[in-house]
C-alpha cells in the first residue's frame, strides 16, 4: 500500500442522513452530491484528566474522540438545505429558514488528494449547525462569499468509531459515495 507523505484538497463532497433505530442498527442514506467544497477543519474535543498520588502526578489520560468543526462550501444548495437543515418551501416560491427546524443526523464523506493517492474519508453521525455567511458590498474586485456550517461529529454509538480514511486498496473505497456502510471492526 502506498503512504502518503503529504495530503491537500477536498472534493467530492457528499452527505446523507445516519439513523439508528430503537435496536441500535444503524441506516445509511443515500449520499448527496454537495458541490463547491472549499474546506472542512475538524477539531478533536478531548480533555485532559491528571491524577496525583505519592505527592507526584501518578497518572495522566486524555478523554474524547468527538470532532467540532467548520464544513465550507461556496454556496450550499436548496437540496442540501431542504434534506439537511430543515428549510422549507413557501408558497411564494422563496425558500425559508425556520427556527428549531428538525434537522436529521448525518454522515460527511469526501475525497483529498496525497503525493502517491487519493484517499476518502467518511465522518460518521454528526450534528449540523446553522449556515453562517457575510454578505459584503462590492468593492474593486467581486470576491465570492463563502458559506460555512458548524459540524459537531458525535461517531457512531455501537463501535465509537468517529470517523475512517479508506485508501484506493480498501473494499469500502469504491462504494463511499454510492453506498457507504456503517462502522463494523474486522475480526
Amino acid at each position: 500500500m502506498a503512504k502518503n507523505k503529504v495530503e491537500y484538497g477536498i472534493c467530492n463532497l457528499h452527505v446523507g442522513t445516519y439513523t439508528v433505530d430503537d435496536q441500535g442498527a444503524v441506516t445509511m442514506g443515500t449520499p448527496y452530491h454537495q458541490e463547491g467544497a472549499v474546506s472542512f477543519s475538524m477539531d478533536e474535543d478531548s480533555e485532559k484528566t491528571d491524577f496525583y498520588a505519592d505527592n507526584v502526578k501518578y497518572w495522566s489520560g486524555y478523554t474524547g474522540g468527538t470532532f467540532e468543526g467548520d464544513l465550507e462550501v461556496a454556496l450550499f444548495d436548496d437540496e442540501f438545505k431542504t434534506q439537511f437543515l430543515g428549510y422549507r418551501e413557501l408558497t411564494s416560491g422563496g425558500l425559508a429558514t425556520v427556527k428549531n427546524a428538525t434537522k436529521p443526523n448525518v454522515y460527511i464523506a469526501f475525497e483529498f488528494e496525497g503525493d502517491k493517492e487519493h484517499r476518502k474519508a467518511i465522518f460518521y453521525n454528526c450534528a449540523l449547525g446553522g449556515i453562517n455567511r457575510e454578505y459584503n458590498t462590492i468593492e474593486e474586485s467581486k470576491e465570492p462569499v463563502t458559506e460555512t456550517l458548524s459540524v459537531t461529529v458525535i461517531g457512531d454509538n455501537g463501535t465509537g468509531v468517529t470517523k475512517a480514511v479508506l485508501a484506493p486498496t480498501d473494499t469500502g473505497y469504491a462504494t463511499l459515495f454510492t453506498a457507504p456502510t456503517a462502522p463494523v471492526f474486522a475480526p
